[in-house]
């Protein structure tokens, strides 16, 4: 499986999440659905984790948007996944 697709569509919901105003959805079930993508994501452990954030990097270095390589780029740290550095 190429999980390149499937990591593109977590990073495209939560950038349509934090992009929405208050009209558009409500901000409480913006919380919600972002802090799900997050819980699900930190159940990777192990191979799976360091091979996601491996994927991560390699997708945040090859994308010409400049604003959704930073949002892939920062995404294990806006879950958690990471400490600051």
């Amino acid at each position: 499986m190429n999980p390149e697709p499937l990591l593109r569509a977590v990073v495209s919901a939560m950038m349509l999440l934090e992009d929405c105003g208050p009209g558009a959805i409500d901000p409480d079930t913006v919380t919600r659905g972002l802090d799900h993508l997050g819980h699900d994501l930190l159940d990777l452990t192990g191979t799976d984790r360091n091979d996601f954030l491996a994927l991560v990097d390699r997708m945040a270095a090859t994308e010409n948007d400049r604003r959704t390589a930073q949002v892939i780029r920062e995404l294990p740290l806006a879950i958690g996944m990471v400490g600051a550095s």
